[in-house]
């Protein structure tokens, strides 16, 4: 097999663990906080084909596609009165009753979520296993089509501006949300502790991505290194604060709830990976930045010195560690906005604030990350110096 046809099976399995990943997703956040978001009764949207088939019966359900065929507006008899219901006519796309139209009832008045599907949407069920066969929930719409469009306007981007480069750039990024997918979320879920799991698999990511856009060469083990001697930082960094902190891993109902299911995994290892794998991406950025930067010095004057070499590097990792500070920072800023809203609803108080759990945890591994990326540039400048010197200069015809 050689690597254009590695190439294809990996751009192949991008949209297909993309699925994979939007539906879980979408319809798992959606259903841990509400038993039904959207259905209000078990004993309406039952398959009577019997019970479930095997196979579910250690979950709570499983989830399976549909598309909503017909809304209508009903009612529904409640002691003392009656409630107005919307009757959503589905037809199922994947799973056991593919292709069977069932009806789901939705109570108008109790929609966390403000879900309003209308005729042609498609939907994630969720199916429950029942004694007369499955009751139905509506979690939320499925949305893999979109997904599927934005994935591949990347990828186009990225060959259309980069050429092979761009593909390259596309599997490494893709065999590493693989290796996340299909390796530490198992072998976590398994009991294995996360933070060694994390440690290799961060190594590997930048071995991987490093070496299908630099080449298998010296300079891409400085950048490897450099970054994950910049990740252990961060690592040790939130070890203590985290401790300090009194971080259980815990920030989100989401979090709590999934854990109270799950009481034997250890919530902090997750917290640990996350911020590993998190300041990878930004750590290899100015890691590559200074081992370039260092082969290019040498290159225009092959005469000058491990010295002259590592204060390079520092200059230009100095240069470059600003502005991607302020991305590390603002990447965590940006993802969390919402949790900014707690400050007014707590009526204004810091102290209430900045002890919540979701807003230290933010600061601590934006923090912790961004020290981890100032130890990155005098490691990285001292391994790129030092593999420079012992190499003869690199020819423009050789340069990748």
């Amino acid at each position: 097999m050689n690597r254009y046809t590695l190439l294809i099976v990996a751009l192949l399995l991008i949209p297909q663990f993309a699925f994979a990943q939007a539906t879980s997703t979408s319809s798992t956040l959606e259903a841990v906080t509400s038993t039904a978001p959207v259905d209000n009764g078990s004993s309406n949207g039952t398959d009577g084909s019997g019970a479930p088939e095997n196979g579910v019966s250690d979950r709570e359900g499983q989830y399976e596609r549909a598309v909503v065929e017909s809304v209508s507006v009903g009612s529904s008899s409640i002691p003392g009165g009656a409630e107005q219901i919307k009757l959503f006519r589905v037809r199922f796309l994947s799973g056991p009753m593919i292709n069977q139209i069932r009806e789901i009832h939705s109570d108008v008045g109790s929609n966390p979520y403000n879900l309003d599907p209308h005729a042609g949407d498609k939907v994630v069920i969720f199916m429950q296993p029942a004694e007369t066969g499955w009751s139905l929930y509506i979690e939320g719409f499925d949305r893999r089509g979109a997904m599927l469009w934005l994935i591949g306007l990347f990828v186009l981007t990225l060959v259309l501006l980069s050429g092979w480069q761009g593909v390259k750039v596309a599997l490494g990024i893709a065999l590493s949300i693989a290796m996340i997918g299909y390796i530490l979320i198992p072998l976590y879920l398994r009991g294995v502790n996360a933070v060694p799991l994390a440690i290799v698999l961060a190594g590997l990511f930048t071995l991987i991505s490093s070496g299908l856009t630099i080449g298998w060469n010296r300079k891409t083990v400085v950048i490897s290194v450099g970054t994950m001697g910049g990740a252990l930082v961060a690592y040790l960094i939130s070890l203590i604060f985290v401790d300090a902190t009194r971080l259980s891993g815990l920030s989100t109902e989401d979090d709590r709830l999934f854990f109270n299911k799950n009481p034997l995994l250890d919530p902090r290892g997750l917290l640990f990976a996350g911020i590993i794998i998190a300041a990878v991406g930004v750590l290899e950025d100015v890691a590559v930045s200074i081992a370039s930067g260092v082969s290019e010095v040498r290159r225009a004057n092959p005469k000058i010195g491990f010295k002259d070499l590592f204060t390079a590097g520092m200059v230009i990792g100095r240069d470059h560690m600003g502005a991607l500070a302020n991305t590390l920072v603002f990447a965590y800023v940006g993802a969390s906005l919402s949790t900014l809203l707690l400050y007014e609803q707590f009526g204004g108080s810091w102290l209430k604030f900045i002890n919540f759990d979701s807003v230290t945890d933010e600061v601590v591994r934006s923090l912790a990350g961004t020290i981890g990326l100032v130890f990155t540039v005098p490691i990285t400048a001292l391994l790129a110096a030092w593999a420079t010197v012992r190499m003869p200069p690199e020819s423009k015809s050789h340069r990748h």
